[in-house]
């Protein structure tokens, strides 16, 4: 489920320049999501330092550990309040190369005008070997409303977002991929989100991101597909792990 804060393509919309209100300000409870993605990821990060970007009230990795940026200022603050280290989101991220075992960003680079740019960014905070993993819609055929409503700019085709990641300096190590749901569902969740964003953030925070990060807990299984898998164009969204390449 995508909450957050151009291509060439016909339909989608133009970059978003204008400051959006704080969705999250109706919502208190941090909720930490793909539990089977972090119990992946932590054996392979040990102690080391980590870095998630635009977790609004939903992170991955967890918060008293780790180091959080985001557009929203009540999101940091209620993960400060948990522990974590926060930094507001603009510009370069402001950590000295290197910094970091690992990078984590989910559905965030569709919403980002300068996506390689912050590509780069996130290379250069990465230590020789740090792990990535990202998140995003994928195929701009599967454009629909709930896109429009989340403001973002763009879907990749896949094979673009793979080479984006690799020209920033990592190398993929496999990816996963989830369909669309239910178009009536889509229509649904873009109209609630459209009529008040900051009502239904706060709906499914309470109510439906606690049941469903219980169920990734006991059951959701992370496999990863390789490279020479090609990506189904029924594909709506796309996750991948990569490394930072070692330079000789």
């Amino acid at each position: 489920m995508r909450e957050l804060d151009t291509s060439d393509e016909p339909r989608g919309p133009a970059p978003a320049s204008r400051e959006t209100p704080d969705h999250w300000l109706g919502s208190r409870r941090v909720v930490q999501v793909r539990p089977h993605v972090w119990n992946w990821l932590a054996p392979r990060v040990g102690t080391g330092s980590v870095l998630e970007i635009g977790p609004g009230l939903r992170p991955t990795a967890p918060v008293a550990t780790s180091t959080f940026i985001d557009a929203s200022a009540h999101a940091l603050d209620r993960l400060s309040a948990r522990g974590g280290r926060t930094v507001p989101a603009g510009g370069a991220l402001p950590f000295p190369d290197g910094s970091f075992d690992a990078v984590l960003a989910f559905e965030v680079v569709e919403h980002v005008a300068d996506d390689t740019g912050l590509l780069e960014e996130m290379a250069r905070v990465s230590r020789p070997g740090g792990m990535l993993i990202l998140s995003t819609p994928v195929h701009a055929s599967m454009w629909s409303t709930l896109d429009d409503a989340c403001a973002h700019v763009r879907r990749d085709e896949p094979e673009v977002l793979f080479e984006k990641v690799r020209a920033a300096g990592f190398e993929i190590g496999g990816y996963t991929w989830t369909p669309a749901g239910p178009r009536r569902l889509t229509r649904i969740r873009a109209r609630a989100l459209s009529s008040n964003r900051r009502l239904s953030t706060a709906f499914v925070q309470t109510l439906i991101f606690p049941f469903h990060a219980a169920y990734q807990r006991m059951f959701a299984k992370l496999r990863w597909s390789s490279l020479a898998d090609p990506v189904p164009a029924e594909a709506d969204d796309v996750m991948l792990w990569a490394a930072r390449a070692r330079h000789s």
